[in-house]
């Protein structure tokens, strides 16, 4: 793994576990700040992701800050469509962020394959969205990075928004805002554009962007560079869905527009008034109920691309008596100032913002891209960390590879491209191969072979056999392993050393000896029942001998390989040769039996013999 994955400390060595509870996993992804990986938490055992913040961003300790206060912050957010921030703290100077463990795949993903979406998906996917966001505003938090990279849509069709707290943090740094321009740009605000801290109504811009995009399988608003992008979010007219997909009802079209509108209070007044839209939208789709209606229609605004087709004359619209009319609410006079005067005042502000956004761009791009030539420094057996901070110092950036080797220590450099001493541009991506250590193989399965095959099983993944040791087993067959370790399926290294338990067979019973019986006299011709008055009828009879009675007591264990219940059975034979069942009774594996057991006879004449399932396992003189 790179130092910003195994390692929240690029100059030390790798924790066993962060904060001494998580346990790091494989890198899925990388984002504009964060790398993220899989995780366990090691208290409950639950899946997480883990988020890392990369190291370029280590040293603004405001972002950083901002960054961890937002994220302690959202954590008390409780929703179905939000994914929840477990935990946030700083470990060796790098913030780590613990979230739920969303399985599935980003939106934007889907979109890229599937889109146009069908209608009622798309409806179902922005109704958790605005759902989430309604909930999330009420409790006064802002999202402020709206976007299908952002939702997650589960294998089962569960919808998650993450991300929380980072566009609120981004909005506070220059530099922050310049690099997650890139990818949050298609779905950013007009008024973001000025660098004003992100509120509900962006959010609602952001959604009205991701139903364009679901509907259509294009963003609103491309261009050549980010900045192109973001001047048309607010120059260019609202476009509509429908025009680019004409299956798109009346319906939908306008609630894409409504939420896209240049002026925040021209968009919906709140999510709830978003989500009463969709839930009327979706209830149509399922009932077959009328889609003509507009959003729009409720308070005079329109979409400016539709009207540009259908729009009269200048002097015609001049004429048209609807100045009155827009000024008994509120809002459509909003909606009206955002196409007049004071709105284009708006928009020239907007673009001023832009432009010095843009001017800032161009400097940034220029310090960092300036076509002057470097040496690329000789980082071979150098650890990662060691190695990417070289590189950097030398104006060069890093990229890393990571693969298998058998003779080089994990988390060293054994090779980079372009290698050590040639000459590249000063900016250009180096990438560093480090090595993973040697690759692990899996344990094989042995347990129930024989011997000779085990060895060979063991030996061909590069294992060591350190010895085999045998056991007794009343359950496997002489010569077959009883058991390993490691267990079979374990991931090791190479050169493990694998330990077997090889089954004896059952352990044998020492033969009886013999037992010298006094001959029985013969029957009482005149008193035959009445031979020993004195005897104990619950007792075995002794005939003419008077054997001494005594208990011995029998205490074993039921061996813990058997499977399932046992039956055991105790017989008793006594020192005249008589035999009684003296005990039946079912036992679980590992279960002790402890019995007294009367018997007839003096010690060492006596003889107890112990059955399980019907086969003799212990035989003894008493």
């Amino acid at each position: 793994m790179t130092s910003e994955g195994a390692s929240v400390d690029p100059v030390g060595a790798a924790p066993p576990l962060l904060k001494d509870r998580y346990e790091l996993g494989e890198r899925l992804a990388e984002g504009t700040f964060f790398f993220t990986h899989r995780g366990r938490d090691t208290d409950n055992g639950r899946s997480v992701a883990i988020k890392v913040l990369k190291l370029e961003y280590r040293s603004d300790e405001d972002f950083s800050s901002r960054l961890l206060s937002e994220a302690q912050a959202v954590s008390a957010l409780r929703h179905p469509n939000i994914a929840r921030v477990f935990d946030a703290w700083v470990e060796r100077g790098a913030l780590v962020i613990v979230t739920e463990w969303v399985p599935g795949a980003s939106l934007k993903d889907r979109i890229r394959r599937v889109a146009p979406f069908p209608l009622a998906v798309s409806m179902d996917i922005l109704l958790a969205c605005t759902e989430a966001l309604h909930y999330a505003h009420g409790k006064g938090f802002t999202h402020g990075d709206v976007r299908p990279d952002n939702v997650i849509v589960t294998p089962d069709g569960q919808v998650k928004l993450t991300g929380f707290g980072v566009g609120v943090s981004t909005a506070s740094s220059t530099r922050s805002q310049l690099d997650a321009l890139p990818r949050a740009v298609h779905y950013l605000a007009p008024e973001l554009t000025e660098g004003r801290k992100p509120e509900p109504s962006a959010d609602i811009y952001a959604l009205g962007c991701m139903l364009y995009e679901m509907l259509s399988g294009m963003v609103p608003f491309d261009g050549d560079s980010p900045l192109a992008v973001a001047g048309k979010h607010v120059n260019a007219p609202v476009p509509s869905v429908r025009q680019a997909n004409p299956a798109v009802p009346n319906a939908v079209d306008g609630v894409a527009a409504k939420c896209m509108q240049k002026s925040p209070a021209a968009r919906y007044a709140g999510a709830h008034d978003l989500v009463q839209d969709i839930q009327t939208v979706r209830e149509a789709l399922r009932t077959g109920g009328a889609l003509d209606w507009s959003p729009l229609e409720k308070t005079g605004e329109s979409v400016p691309v539709v009207e540009k087709k259908k729009a009269p004359p200048r002097t015609q619209v001049r004429r048209e008596p609807k100045r009155p009319a827009r000024r008994e609410s509120a809002e459509p006079a909003q909606a009206h100032e955002d196409h007049g005067p004071s709105g284009r005042l708006l928009a020239a502000l907007a673009l001023l913002a832009v432009l010095m956004v843009a001017g800032s761009f161009g400097i940034f791009l220029l310090s960092t891209r300036a076509p002057r030539e470097v040496p690329v420094p000789d980082v071979v057996k150098m650890s990662q960390a060691e190695a990417s901070a070289l590189l950097k110092k030398s104006g060069l950036n890093v990229e890393i590879r990571e693969e298998y080797n058998e003779r080089v220590p994990a988390g060293t450099v054994f090779d980079s491209a372009p290698k050590g001493g040639v000459t590249t541009r000063r900016g250009k991506a180096v990438t560093l191969v480090v090595s993973r250590g040697p690759q692990p193989v899996t344990v094989p399965d042995v347990v129930g072979n024989g011997l000779g095959e085990a060895q060979a099983a063991v030996q061909s993944k590069g294992l060591v056999l350190e010895g085999a040791k045998e056991e007794f087993s009343e359950v496997v067959k002489k010569g077959l392993v009883i058991s390993q370790t490691p267990v079979g399926g374990t991931s090791v290294a190479k050169k493990t050393a694998v330990t077997l338990v090889v089954s004896k067979g059952p352990q044998p019973v020492p033969e009886p000896e013999a037992v010298q019986v006094a001959p029985t006299p013969p029957d009482d011709p005149v008193n035959p029942d009445d031979s020993n008055p004195d005897a104990d009828p619950a007792r075995p009879s002794t005939g003419a001998v008077d054997l001494p009675a005594r208990d011995y007591e029998i205490v074993f264990t039921v061996p813990a390989d058997r499977r399932g219940s046992q039956t055991v059975k105790i017989v008793v034979r006594n020192e005249d040769g008589s035999e009684s069942d003296a005990h039946e009774q079912t036992y679980e594996p590992g279960e002790e039996v402890k019995q007294t057991i009367p018997v007839l006879g003096a010690v060492g004449k006596c003889q107890i013999r112990v059955y399980l399932n019907g086969s003799i396992i212990k035989r003894e003189k008493v």
